[in-house]
C-alpha cells in the first residue's frame, strides 16, 4: 500500500471515497491524504477542512481498523502540525458512533464537550505522539 493525496486539478479520488463512506462534504479548503492498495482501491483516508489560524478539523474514513496504519497516522498528523504549523486538530463524532469514539480516544484526542448528538475532541501538537515517533 502507498500513501497518496488528492491533487489540485485532478479528480478527488480520496474525497469521493470519504464521501461515500461517511458523507464528508466537499469544501474548497479540504486537503486529503490516504492509503491506496496496489489494485487502486482506497483503504483509508484522512481529510482536513475548516482551517483557522491555529487549527483545523479532521475527518477520517477507513474500510477496516487495520487500514489506519502507523505510517498513515504519522503522515496524517504531520500535515497539520508540522507542514502547516497548526496548534490543534478537532474531530466532531456522532455520539452513537462507538467505533470512531474508541478510535479517536486511542489516537490521543481529548474530549472537549458534548452536544445534543455529538462529541467534540481536540488533539494539540504538544500532545500528539504521532509527530514525535
Amino acid at each position: 500500500m502507498k500513501i497518496v493525496t488528492d491533487q489540485p486539478g485532478e479528480y478527488p479520488i480520496l474525497w469521493r471515497w470519504m464521501n461515500l463512506q461517511n458523507q464528508v462534504p466537499w469544501s474548497t479548503d479540504l486537503r486529503t491524504i490516504g492509503l491506496m492498495r496496489s489494485d487502486g482501491s482506497v483503504a483509508a483516508a484522512v481529510g482536513f477542512a475548516a482551517w483557522q489560524t491555529h487549527s483545523c478539523f479532521m475527518h477520517v474514513a477507513f474500510d477496516t481498523s487495520h487500514s489506519m496504519t502507523r505510517t498513515l497516522l504519522r503522515e496524517a498528523f504531520r500535515y497539520p502540525f508540522v507542514t502547516c504549523g497548526k496548534d490543534a486538530v478537532y474531530a466532531l463524532i456522532g455520539d452513537d458512533n462507538q467505533e470512531c469514539l474508541r478510535l479517536v480516544r486511542k489516537l490521543g484526542f481529548v474530549e472537549q464537550f458534548r452536544t445534543v448528538d455529538a462529541v467534540m475532541f481536540e488533539m494539540t501538537s504538544e500532545d500528539c505522539r504521532w509527530i514525535k515517533e
